[in-house]
């Protein structure tokens, strides 16, 4: 089973933006609202989606603002958690699960800090939520990694040689992906330039912003303390933006009641969630969390 291509618009301060989202799985099951990373995309999603529409789930995947298939936005400034978060609403508005307890959440890193400010609101929508590899804060130093990595234009002649590079960086953390699911995630990630060569499929304005609010302009631990859904922590073992002392502090203080953590090894910042054991962990969770 494919997924549907449809779109919503969101508002601006320079006026409306398109908001592309992938719709996975029939209508009628309860959606898992999947939100990429800082540079990611929908279609980061597009192999676990495949495998949870077999289990009768419906998985909505969409494309931030300034990503892969949604709308570049002409005020830099705009690329901001409260845009983002405004964006999800409108979003789940649209969809008719705004009310509590309606839809589940994966989010990867940004995705997960977005998830995690909606989760800890009063009479929250989100009724379970997965977090790829982020927990309410990250440390500076990979905070200003990240900067200087997105600060700067890539350009390449053909999408194989983006694909080179996405293996040289991402693969050096990511993991485990395989030859196919490269070619994939090259493809989605490679956006064509008016001279006819290939870059990287987010707006590289979306660094202007990041530079001085990388988290947004809240601490996220308030929210953190009033999440009362149960919650699924996969963390990479070699990450430095999930931290051992985030995680701790993260399981001192929940309340919520069902905290489940997963640590993968082999990996860092992010787990692909591409791979059988990933999946299989997701669904499991899924299947067995009370709610």
């Amino acid at each position: 089973m494919g997924f549907v291509e449809k779109h919503i618009f969101g508002n601006n301060s320079k006026g409306s933006h398109r908001l592309v989202y992938s719709d996975w799985g029939p209508e009628n099951a309860v959606p898992i609202i999947c939100v990429h990373g800082l540079t990611g995309n929908g279609h980061d999603f597009d192999i676990l989606a495949e495998e949870l529409v077999k289990d009768g789930r419906r998985l909505i995947c969409v494309d931030l603002p300034g990503r892969g298939r949604s709308d570049f936005l002409s005020e830099p400034l705009d690329y901001n958690y409260q845009l983002y978060c405004d964006d999800l609403t409108t979003l789940l508005d649209h969809l008719g699960v705004n009310k509590p307890n309606s839809i589940d959440w994966i989010g990867i890193s940004l995705g997960g800090l977005l998830g995690i400010r909606l989760a800890g609101m009063k009479d929250t929508p989100i009724r379970r939520m997965i977090l790829n590899d982020v927990g309410p804060i990250v440390p500076k130093a990979a905070l200003d990694f990240i900067h200087m990595v997105i600060s700067k234009q890539y350009t390449f002649d053909t999408i194989a040689a983006l694909e080179k590079r996405m293996r040289e960086t991402r693969g050096l953390t990511w993991g485990p992906v395989t030859d196919e699911q490269w070619k994939l995630m090259a493809e989605h990630n490679a956006r064509a330039l008016d001279d006819g060569s290939i870059t990287y499929s987010y707006d590289p304005n979306i660094a202007v912003i990041f530079g001085e609010e990388p988290t947004g302009e809240q601490d996220l631990w308030p929210a953190w303390d009033a999440i009362k859904c149960p919650v699924m922590v996969i963390h990479g073992k070699k990450s430095v933006v999930l931290t051992k002392p985030i995680i701790r502090e993260m399981q001192t203080r929940f309340t919520g009641g069902q905290l489940k953590l997963v640590h993968y090894k082999y990996c860092g910042h992010v787990p692909s969630l591409m791979a059988p054991q990933h999946i299989k962990d997701i669904r499991t969770w899924l299947d067995e969390t009370q709610i």
